[in-house]
């Protein structure tokens, strides 16, 4: 059985970005889906927004050099939306204090569209609302055994 986590921006912005405060766990987590076969799914509106943050806040140099990054690697399946993934994420984002995003609402609607209750993302709003931080909440709960 393929294991599939669904990522969100938190988690490329830390990975790609050196002085991020998630950026070493981003990195070991990374190393770590990739040596366990995991296929990433990154839905098409977090690849866009993280392209944007880097152009934005970073270059557009160093935006194209990550976008080409994900975009070519063999573990990262960019996955668009649908009507029904995103009725759903409406659907949760109406429940959601102002906090959370209509983007984080997405992230866990391809959760539950693919089975899933991984993401790769620092978001508390992900374990609020029942789904595993990928080695974040996943390592809290084995070391409180």
């Amino acid at each position: 059985m393929t294991n599939i986590v669904v990522v969100d921006s938190s988690a490329l912005v830390s990975l790609f970005s050196p002085d991020d405060s998630n950026h070493q766990i981003a990195k070991k987590l990374s190393l770590t889906l990739k040596n366990q076969n995991t296929v990433l799914i990154v839905p098409g509106e977090i690849f866009t927004e993280t392209v944007n943050v880097f152009g934005k806040k970073i270059s557009h140099e160093i935006a194209t050099k990550y976008g080409s990054f994900i975009l070519t690697r063999q573990e990262y399946t960019i996955a668009e939306t649908n009507h029904l993934i995103r009725g759903s994420a409406f659907e949760k984002f109406q429940d959601q204090p102002k906090s959370v995003s209509f983007t984080d609402c997405l992230v866990m609607a391809f959760a539950d569209d693919y089975e899933t209750r991984e993401i790769f993302g620092f978001d508390d709003a992900f374990r609020k609302n029942g789904y595993i931080r990928f080695g974040v909440d996943n390592l809290k709960n084995k070391s409180s055994k």
